[in-house]
């Protein structure tokens, strides 16, 4: 035993496999996708080496969804093992070791022996003893939770211990931090306003939050005021540090910013995590400046600190993307899709840098490609327009497509580049996949610019949106603006149609949270469709009528999907009143709902109606039932 050294953190953990007393056998390599696994080294005869597995048992079982993998690694026999479980029906599998695990974990004198382990299979932290070294676990697992982003867990933990030990005040700081993720910014100041009326280390921990806090309430002098406070109290804190370089770079002191980073990097205290977002944002100043190597050293020390830190991981991707490299891109993508699931960015970056990989190996593929980016081209440089095909008639709709041009990014430094990029591929899949509206491919959209020589900056002409939508047979365009604030990020976005400029919308969303961007983009989406369809209803023909069915002369090309509601119209002739001509609407004799959709032309079954369906009766889409008929398309 004396062979094995004490573990420590940042080395590769020991690998096993053992069984459980049922003979089911737990390999750790298995693991090595899952983002974090806790082996639990403790004896069954021993109830203090038990009391840390029984806690995180009972956080498994209140939060079933925390994604809390525990295993018990125990050197007692089968019969012990068996009872154990009996007794206190862990949930968790308890695994003998019978061989050399514990030793090699340096695990067999001192119970409980406590291992975090993190991506890649690497050992985050390691502690052994119970009573005050339990507590340290505990706390270090809800620092671990809140990189992860399982907030409610973090606060659950350090509420825990807060409660056995009130004078734990990083217990207390970590809830403050996660209550910062969920955005409920009054929770946080009440949690961090009441650290800060301790002495001695509560107190800066509490103004730390708060300068945070403040910041994020859109209170940059407050933020500001406090952020140097603490570091006048305490010149090693290096989130204070990050809070001032934030705010800073927001007041484009670009350079002060940047010594305020480095100054964070370069100080000792606070968690490391801290010291991660100091390195990140001195990442995405290289990235700004095209220094991509310089940028991925910063990112990589980033996750170094926080193994968990998705922005950091998904922004060294995005260097590569600017290099060229999308081999490279997709794999960092596919880290950080492995260290949070949740992410809703780098999903999208994946699947696009699969594209690109494709592209580059399918010849066909890339053929295609280039030659439509070359008919497109040469619109724009004839300033002609692609006319889908025509339905023939005025009445019928064509297909309805939508160029989205990336948002301009302005304000202070997001914490993820290339925010505006993601965004705008997150809006055209989840648009495209509705298959209520056609979205040209924001790839095409910027090979097509440099194709034809246009910088971002050239966007800021409409006459060039016009062109350029025209150009690839858009007549709608989605552009906007993503101001960077300390408080959030803050989406104006505008859905214009270029040949009716009534039918304009404005859409704006404030992004205040991380925790939030998933429904954010769900809400953004879901109004964009939305607007589509009450602006520009589907409008088409009856062309024949048997029983209970109707076939309709527009199909998916046109943006007909299974379950949308068309309505039968009855147009009225106008009508002359003391001089004035009103135009009624149509009245509605009938509703159909789409069951089945073809590429020209869809069958729908009749709801309701006031008299029987002709050839040739005129369709639009039903309005009053738009809500209901977008829910089904998500």
């Amino acid at each position: 035993w004396q062979g094995h050294a004490r573990l420590s953190s940042g080395q590769a953990a020991p690998l096993f496999a053992l069984k459980d007393p049922d003979g089911k056998v737990f390999e750790l390599s298995a693991m090595k996708d899952q983002p974090m696994v806790v082996v639990y080294f403790f004896d069954v005869d021993s109830r203090p080496s038990q009391e840390g597995l029984l806690h995180l048992d009972q956080l498994a079982k209140t939060y079933k969804n925390s994604d809390l993998v525990v295993w018990g690694v125990t050197r007692s026999g089968k019969t012990k093992v068996e009872s154990f479980l009996a007794q206190t029906q862990v949930g968790f599998p308890v695994l003998i070791d019978s061989g050399g695990v514990s030793d090699a974990y340096a695990a067999r004198l001192v119970l409980p022996t406590i291992c975090i382990v993190g991506p890649d299979l690497k050992l985050l932290d390691y502690f052994q003893g119970g009573g005050k070294t339990t507590e340290s676990m505990l706390v270090a697992l809800a620092e671990r939770q809140l990189q992860r982003r399982n907030t409610e867990v973090a606060k659950a933990i350090s509420d825990q211990v807060a409660r056995q030990n009130p004078g734990n005040v990083q217990a207390k700081t970590i809830k403050g931090y996660a209550e910062l993720k969920e955005g409920d910014l009054k929770a946080a100041e009440k949690t961090f306003f009441n650290l800060s009326r301790d002495k001695g280390e509560g107190e800066i921990l509490g103004k730390e939050g708060l300068s945070n806090v403040y910041a994020q309430k859109g209170e940059p002098a407050r933020a500001m005021q406090m952020a140097q406070e603490v570091e006048s109290r305490d010149s090693q804190r290096a989130y204070a540090q990050v809070v001032q370089g934030d705010l800073l770079y927001s007041q484009n002191q670009t350079e002060e910013a940047e010594r305020a980073y480095r100054k964070a990097v370069a100080n000792k205290g606070g968690p490391p995590a801290h010291k991660a977002v100091a390195y990140n944002q001195l990442g995405r100043i290289y990235a700004l400046r095209g220094n991509y190597t310089q940028s991925r050293q910063m990112y990589d020390q980033a996750v170094a600190l926080d193994p968990y830190y998705v922005e950091a991981t998904s922004n060294k991707g995005l260097t590569y993307e600017h290099q060229g490299e999308w081999d490279k891109a997709l794999e960092s993508y596919r880290r950080a899709q492995s260290i949070n699931k949740d992410d809703p960015f780098a999903p999208t970056l994946a699947a696009q840098a699969r594209k690109m990989m494709l592209l580059e190996k399918d010849p066909e593929r890339r053929r295609q490609f280039e030659q439509q980016i070359q008919v497109f081209a040469g619109n724009y440089e004839k300033a002609a327009r692609i006319d889908q095909a025509s339905p023939g008639d005025s009445w019928t709709s064509g297909p309805m497509v939508l160029t989205l041009i990336e948002p301009v990014e302005s304000g202070g430094l997001s914490k993820r580049d290339g925010f505006g990029r993601a965004l705008t591929l997150q809006v055209a899949d989840q648009l495209s996949v509705s298959g209520r509206v056609q979205v040209v491919d924001p790839l095409v959209v910027e090979r097509v610019m440099r194709e034809v020589g246009l910088k971002k900056q050239d966007l800021a002409d409409l006459a060039v949106q016009h062109r350029l939508a025209l150009a690839m047979g858009a007549s709608l365009i989605g552009k906007g603006t993503l101001f960077h604030l300390t408080e959030g990020t803050l989406l104006q976005l505008k859905l214009e149609d270029i040949t009716d400029p009534s039918k304009t919308k404005n859409i704006e969303r404030s992004l205040a949270s991380a925790a939030t961007l998933k429904k954010d983009l769900h809400w953004l989406n879901r109004e964009l469709l939305l607007t589509i369809m009450t602006q520009h209803p589907l409008q088409g023909f009856v062309v024949d009528v048997t029983g209970n069915q109707v076939l309709m002369n527009l199909g998916a090309d046109q943006g007909v999907v299974t379950g949308a509601l068309f309505d039968v119209v009855e147009e009225k002739p106008p009508v002359n009143y003391k001089g004035k001509t009103f135009t009624p609407e149509p009245a509605v004799m009938a509703t159909l709902e789409v069951v089945r959709v073809e590429p020209d032309f869809a069958y729908a079954h009749i709801k309701d109606q006031r008299r029987p369906i002709q050839r040739d009766d005129k369709l639009r889409e039903s309005i009053q039932s738009i809500s209901e008929t977008s829910g089904k398309l998500w």
